[in-house]
């Protein structure tokens, strides 16, 4: 079965999206308007040009069985490793995203992810399924330190307005995060000014290679950021960050993500990249961006913090520790540095920008 459905996987194309849409809704168990599996949403990610960073190949495949209808899917997100820990300063490497297999089908999906690991030498999974997290080790995935989610609280009455927990259950964490807001505001620092960005440039590539030379990062170029911002649900929008003689010492996307029937807004930082290791510089950076997603009205904020000078900048802007992702590299040819050189990963990875 599993040879036969491999010769029949097919780039994805826009008369499937619908179709698309339906088999990841339902087979993912979740609400059939969730965001990631929108049409408009699954073309942005899989068929636009400007999210094209793979030369062209396709980002999407999928596999109909005899009758037609959809069993099983993979995208696929080219990037590379990059810093100047990495033999030749870049290693290409993908994720796989929406990643699906019919239970009807034993093996599909294992071929779906062979499909995926044929196309780079490296490959890594962050959080992901109960599924993939269970296959990942038997695949070759070695565990890597997991990611930390931060978060801070800037509207603790947002609990009153969430689905989930009782009214009880509200109100006590309503009555925690209000302790927690009097208890621990951020430390009072010298933020960088954040300046508006309709359209990042070659300043992209300048930082990241000089933040690589701390740190492992994946590939940050204009066209990448630029297609986050055309985000097709919006609430994506851009940054500089300048310090006090005029120089542009990082970059970042924030995104506005309605929650719970858009009673709740989740502000994220879906991306940020500095060219200093010092936690100060991060304490900086996270409590402007802090400000400005309060700003947008967001009612809590989130953002990845690692490295560890990462995580540091933001505990001290009044962030907290909220969850652990799952984080996992696949690296057969032996073509990265030890698993204790720092890599710094963003929620530009996967879906988790938007969603």
């Amino acid at each position: 079965m599993s040879g036969t459905m491999t010769r029949d996987f097919r780039p994805t194309q826009p008369d499937d999206l619908e179709d698309l849409a339906r088999f990841l809704t339902d087979g993912f168990h979740v609400d059939p308007a969730s965001d990631f599996a929108a049409v408009r949403v699954l073309r942005w990610k899989f068929l636009d040009p400007g999210g094209d960073d793979g030369g062209g190949l396709a980002r999407s495949y999928l596999a109909r069985d005899e009758a037609g209808s959809i069993v099983g899917h993979v995208g696929i997100c080219r990037t590379s490793f990059e810093g100047a820990s990495v033999a030749g300063g870049s290693v290409p490497t993908l994720h796989l995203i929406d990643w699906l297999g019919s239970p009807g089908h034993p093996g599909l999906g294992v071929s779906l992810m062979r499909l995926g690991h044929g196309q780079a030498p490296t490959q890594f999974f962050i959080g992901g399924s109960e599924a993939a997290r269970a296959i990942g080790p038997r695949a070759g995935y070695a565990t890597r330190p997991p990611i930390s989610v931060y978060s801070a609280v800037l509207r603790p009455a947002h609990w009153l307005r969430a689905s989930g927990p009782g009214r009880a259950g509200r109100w006590a964490r309503f009555g925690r995060d209000l302790a927690r807001g009097v208890r621990g505001r951020p430390r009072p620092v010298a933020a960088p000014e954040l300046r508006p960005v309709s359209a990042f440039g070659d300043e992209v590539e300048e930082i990241a290679a000089r933040a690589g030379a701390f740190s492992i990062l994946t590939r940050r170029t204009a066209g990448r950021l630029n297609h986050l911002l055309a985000y097709p649900r919006g609430g994506m929008t851009g940054w500089h960050l300048v310090d006090p003689s005029g120089r542009i010492r990082g970059f970042a996307v924030l995104g506005l993500v309605p929650q719970h029937g858009g009673r709740v807004r989740l502000g994220k930082v879906a991306d940020l990249v500095l060219d200093d290791p010092e936690p100060a510089a991060w304490h900086g950076a996270a409590d402007s961006l802090r400000r400005e997603l309060g700003r947008q009205g967001a009612d809590v904020v989130q953002a990845f913090a690692v490295p560890g000078w990462v995580a540091e900048g933001f505990s001290r802007a009044g962030f907290r520790r909220a969850f652990p992702l799952n984080f996992m590299v696949r690296d057969r040819k032996g073509l990265l540095p030890a698993a204790d050189v720092p890599m710094h990963i963003t929620p530009l990875e996967a879906d988790y920008a938007y969603t």
